[in-house]
């Protein structure tokens, strides 16, 4: 067994930990990049919930963990819970009990932040997968278990391919003219109706979806990207719901409570699948849902699942 320590994070232990986890989390990109910004420039960051395992002086192991105190927009803050977002040792140095230790250090930070619940790892906007990859990381979620966690849900990824002959179906066409002739519009984002649109995501998605598309709007306000990054149901100035992707990654989107079974939500999935193919995307993904929501919707439009998580909790 090599001796090691675990000390908090240090900033000149940047390249060292993404190159471990690079190494380790074969099936997740992670760039210095994305490290930076979905740990570090967290605002809810503490060098302290990140514990990094070195033995002869080399970084063998890592573990970020996040107790949030500052809300997502005007989401409320749930104190109580922890999460554990990434967490990865060095195959050469595993069973020799730095994985236990390194989750003793964060459990005891997170603790120490009054987190009674830690989960791994459904954080917004810092999580990099909702939980951990039951196929590529069976290791992980057998550790996890071991010292105490459960699982508590399993979300699933989905693709979808655009080419080979893909199209709106004719039902989503027939449903589009019944909405179009009830007043319903979908097109574009326009920036007049953006004070609406931002009043939509307070009143009925409250939390960082609202910074996504404040991001997004900024962008296409700016020029770097289209105005068919987001798309708008409307009637009558009201917006009803809205769709995003960027590149050949789709979503948010999302129906307001009281206009849902109108056939607007497909309308708004199937429109922004036909702009990706314009586009020139091969494939549209998406991250996160539930096998209820991917039969009701995704599945009609060609989504396969493609990845499954363990979500998993202790306390």
């Amino acid at each position: 067994m090599a001796p090691y320590t675990i000390a908090p994070y240090r900033g000149k232990d940047l390249e060292a930990v993404v190159d471990l986890l690079q190494t380790s989390l074969h099936a997740d990109a992670v760039t210095q990049e994305l490290f930076i910004r979905r740990v570090l420039l967290d605002p809810n960051f503490h060098a302290d919930g990140v514990s990094v395992a070195r033995s002869a002086g080399k970084v063998v192991g890592v573990m970020v963990s996040v107790a949030p105190r500052y809300p997502l927009e005007d989401e409320q803050t749930r104190p109580e819970r922890g999460y554990i977002t990434l967490m990865a040792v060095d195959p050469r140095y595993r069973r020799q009990g730095i994985g236990s230790q390194l989750l003793q250090r964060v459990l005891a930070f997170l603790h120490s932040r009054g987190c009674q619940t830690v989960l791994v790892s459904p954080y917004g906007p810092g999580y990099w997968t909702p939980g951990v990859d039951e196929a590529a990381y069976p290791h992980a979620i057998a550790f996890l278990q071991a010292q105490g966690f459960r699982t508590v849900s399993r979300p699933l990824s989905m693709d979808a391919s655009l080419v080979g002959g893909w199209a709106i179906p004719s039902w989503t066409l027939e449903r589009c003219e019944e909405l179009r002739k009830q007043g319903v519009r979908i097109s574009p984002l326009a920036f007049h109706l953006l004070p609406d649109l931002l009043a939509f995501l307070r009143r009925e998605f409250p939390g960082d979806w609202q910074s996504l598309v404040r991001r997004a709007a900024e962008q296409i306000a700016g020029g770097q990207r289209p105005p068919s990054d987001i798309l708008l149901a409307y009637a009558r100035g009201q917006v009803l719901g809205f769709s995003h992707h960027h590149g050949e990654r789709f979503g948010p989107f999302g129906v307001a409570q009281k206009h849902r079974g109108r056939g607007i939500g497909a309308a708004l999935l199937f429109h922004t699948l036909e702009v990706m193919r314009r586009e020139g995307r091969h494939n549209a993904w998406f991250l996160w849902t539930d096998d209820a929501t991917a039969d009701r919707i995704y599945r009609a439009a060609g989504f396969r699942e493609t990845r499954r998580y363990a979500v998993m909790r202790m306390g």
